[in-house]
């Protein structure tokens, strides 16, 4: 078994994968202790070639493997085979198009390994993007869910312990198109006391790429009402599900709440839709705060959370709709 499987699912990343691989192997001091996996979702450009060609370029064999698949349509599948074929003892999700820090993976390894974390989180710097600041004001050796603000960071671009990661016995949901990680973070986020964050120093570039040729799974445009709310529904369901207390269970919804009235709802309802899409938005918003304990968590929710949640209690849609306009 080696330290860590750095798991890259790719598709269309020909432009992007060399500076990802890059940042890899020139991690020196643990470059011999990892594995890279990437897995190909059916690329239409010459990304694999690219890869083989960079495997046979720089002599790398035994710590570098490409798998290849029909594509799916998203990272899920590709995500599930990386669990699955994975040999280090931790996994750390990486995007064929973002790219790592010097020494990125040792200090989250070392981190880890001396605490034995189930989860480790590693400061994000964002390349034309906004990325989670707050949960990275210092290093945590030691949190979790309740303690800490990672519901922040809901995406698995982290590092997971394998053993870990495979004894929740939860799948990427290849029909879920967006946030498709939301449900793998928050089980692996519940079921553990033992969560590292790593932030004396930035570990991973998280790129988005100004009109990228590639035009990867979800295509542009604005994303299809019902396709939104697929995530957060599968997200409540991990939670109701979770072997956690009903304390534990009602400050989880509480903080899910708040990360969505914060931040994934607001833009929801900031996108360009009609009319009439916006309205399905709130019907079904409507059914998922009432399903999943928004009146219950609306009372200790603060500032204008609270008063969001309460439009939701009163279903009032036109108040609601003219608040987040402003948010």
């Amino acid at each position: 078994m080696c330290k860590v499987t750095v798991g890259i699912p790719c598709y269309n990343e020909s432009k992007n994968i060399l500076k990802c691989l890059d940042s890899i192997t020139s991690q020196s001091d643990i470059f011999q202790g990892i594995e890279v996996l990437i897995v190909d979702d059916g690329s239409t450009d010459d990304t694999v070639k690219v890869i083989e060609n960079y495997k046979k370029q720089y002599n790398i064999n035994g710590n570098m493997r490409i798998l290849t698949q029909k594509n799916t349509g998203g990272p899920s599948t590709a995500r599930n085979r990386i669990i699955d074929e994975a040999e280090g003892e931790y996994i750390f999700f990486v995007d064929g198009d973002d790219y790592l820090a010097e020494n990125s993976i040792s200090n989250m390894y070392t981190l880890g390994k001396e605490n034995d974390s189930d989860v480790i989180i590693g400061k994000y710097e964002g390349v034309n993007r906004r990325v989670p600041v707050y949960v990275f004001k210092s290093t945590q050796i030691n949190t979790n869910f309740f303690d800490s603000l990672v519901k922040d960071t809901m995406s698995v671009l982290k590092m997971f312990k394998t053993e870990y990661l495979r004894s929740l016995n939860i799948r990427f949901r290849k029909d879920i198109r967006l946030a498709e990680d939301h449900p793998i973070a928050m089980s692996a986020y519940l079921h553990t006391k033992k969560i590292s964050i790593y932030a004396d120093s930035p570990c991973y570039y998280w790129v988005r790429h100004i009109n990228p040729e590639n035009k990867t799974h979800l295509t542009g445009g604005v994303i299809p009402v019902d396709e939104f709310y697929k995530y957060l529904f599968e997200t409540f369901e991990v939670i109701k599900n979770a072997r956690i207390t009903e304390k534990e269970r009602t400050e989880a919804y509480r903080i899910y709440w708040d990360r969505l009235l914060t931040l994934d709802i607001v833009n929801e309802f900031k996108r360009n839709r009609t009319e009439m899409e916006r309205n399905h938005s709130f019907a079904i918003l409507l059914r998922l705060f009432n399903k999943y304990e928004g009146s219950l968590i609306t009372p200790l929710l603060t500032g204008y959370k609270r008063y969001t949640a309460m439009l939701l209690c009163n279903k009032d849609y036109l108040l609601f709709t003219e608040y987040l306009k402003i948010k």
